[in-house]
């Protein structure tokens, strides 16, 4: 029996969900794993305040000790209650964030990061510390936009193509990370446009779980 990894959408958003699963549907299919995706329905529609971040972190943990899949991979980019649930002894539970900024370190000079909002910004800084790869990122820079405005193509792509190519050409980046579990429609786009490894956060933590069980 092939071993379940579950996609876990921090969020309430079903659109974000069937987004992911669209995105991940091609790779995915290279696993000898079920990938499930599910959302939690009582989070709010999008994670981007500091209280939205502090929310999730709760639900997560709960939506977590009460399911059983063999690994989880929580899709949401402040990576809510993965410290929590290690803490408790799950080693099966991954963060796309972190995941993606580990790929990326290994992807050869430093990395670039394309956050939503200004305030996630030093959020994510401070997992990149965490994570022990601050040496590594060559700088974070945000679109200013919100989660459910990244499927609007003509809105966001300008501002991601800006962004990314300040952070190629003005900081060196060779790499970035789509600092966002919604932004993975952009990734192909993006790669062809810059001629840089793109990273798709999603992807990473989905790739990291499938590791970890074949490890086991």
């Amino acid at each position: 029996m092939k071993k379940r990894i579950l996609m876990l959408n921090a969020n309430s958003s079903c659109t974000v969900t069937k987004s992911m699963a669209e995105e991940l549907a091609g790779p995915a299919s290279l696993l000898n794993v079920t990938v499930d995706y599910d959302q939690i329905g009582a989070a709010p529609e999008a994670i981007e305040s500091t209280e939205d971040v502090a929310l999730a972190h709760e639900l997560v943990t709960d939506y977590v000790k009460k399911s059983n899949y063999d690994a989880y991979v929580i899709a949401c980019f402040c990576d809510p209650g993965v410290e929590d649930l290690r803490a408790l002894g799950y080693q099966n539970v991954f963060g796309i964030a972190e995941s993606a900024m580990h790929l990326a370190a290994n992807m050869g000079g430093k990395f670039g990061m394309i956050s939503i909002l200004d305030i996630s910004v030093a959020r994510h800084k401070e997992q990149v510390e965490r994570a022990g790869l601050t040496s590594m990122l060559a700088e974070d820079l945000a679109l200013n936009l919100g989660v459910l405005e990244l499927e609007d193509i003509d809105l966001t792509r300008p501002r991601i193509e800006k962004v990314g190519r300040t952070l190629v050409e003005e900081h060196d980046a060779q790499s970035l990370i789509l600092g966002c579990a919604g932004m993975g429609l952009h990734k192909e786009w993006l790669q062809n446009l810059l001629a840089k490894p793109i990273i798709d956060p999603c992807w990473a933590g989905l790739a990291m779980a499938a590791g970890y069980l074949g490890s086991k």
